[in-house]
């Protein structure tokens, strides 16, 4: 349905990051009830992929973009991932409440969480709170 036609000024963001192992390492884990690591979240290549749902105006259906340098390889091959992860789980994914949140573990399935990588202005990681509840958020 065209956004215009349903009311819907939200849209599925993705991003795809690549960390360092010594910046994964030092990211505090967290574990659930069964002491299943479930952070940090990467999946098996070792990419971060991290989804939320945000506000998203104008009528574009899909806004793309790809860091300036990487090769054509890298691109296409990130691209491929989104959309396998999209054919998986876009029943799920396309239907998020606007600010819910999460990424993929190493096997690909939904995590939710608010971590996602970024970095400060020196190229230092910042480290996600971890709280309780943080922890047991719901993705729906």
């Amino acid at each position: 349905m065209h956004a215009s036609q349903d009311g819907e000024k939200i849209g599925l963001e993705f991003s795809l990051q690549r960390p360092v192992q010594h910046d994964v390492d030092r990211i505090p884990k967290s574990r659930d009830q069964e002491g299943n690591v479930i952070y940090p979240e990467m999946d098996a290549d070792g990419d971060h992929v991290h989804f939320e749902m945000v506000p998203m105006g104008g009528e574009a259906i899909l806004w793309l973009t790809v860091r300036r340098g990487v090769t054509p390889e890298l691109a296409s091959s990130s691209l491929r991932k989104i959309a396998n992860l999209i054919d998986r789980h876009g029943q799920d994914l396309l239907n998020l409440l606007e600010g819910k949140e999460g990424s993929f573990d190493e096997l690909g399935e939904m995590v939710a969480g608010p971590l996602k990588l970024d970095y400060d202005e020196h190229g230092d990681l910042i480290f996600p709170e971890q709280t309780e509840s943080a922890q047991s958020k719901s993705i729906r």
